[in-house]
């Protein structure tokens, strides 16, 4: 039933449309019990709202369960993150080292070192942002 399309008899049957341009609106589900357990488990399970569960299904697209490692993979992530962030620090204050010695010779090894901190960089920019997107939609309970 849901991956039916609304007909314009169900729009005149007194469902109207309105632009909501984004913006959420509270909707009432009149469900069994059982049916109601079911849908707070499986968004709890896929760590998202119900509302954001519903509205996936309305999609066709329901959310997948957050796999059982998800806190500990995410604070590895975050761990190994923050080394190379203290790394990348070092490796700068290595480089201004560098610089103050006048040496022909070290140029090679600038130039490498400014190529790795900009890796480095690149590389915690995009885990950053993966970090944020890993991150649950909501927050646990406390």
């Amino acid at each position: 039933m849901l991956g039916e399309e609304a007909s314009s008899d169900d729009i005149a049957a007194g469902q109207q449309r309105t632009d909501t341009a984004g913006q959420a609106v509270k909707v009432t589900l009149r469900l069994p019990p059982d049916q109601a357990a079911l849908l707070a488990a499986r968004a709890r399970t896929a760590d998202v709202a119900q509302g954001a569960y519903v509205a996936a299904l309305l999609h066709g697209i329901p959310p997948a369960p957050l796999p059982s490692d998800h806190a500990a993979a995410m604070q590895a992530l975050i761990a190994s993150t923050d080394r190379l962030a203290a790394i990348s620090v070092d490796l700068s204050a290595f480089l201004r080292l560098l610089g103050h010695v006048p040496s022909a010779e070290l140029e090679r090894y600038r130039a490498g070192l400014r190529g790795l901190v900009d890796d480095v960089r690149e590389h915690l920019a995009s885990a950053a942002s993966l970090i944020s997107e890993l991150r649950p939609a909501r927050r646990p309970r406390p």
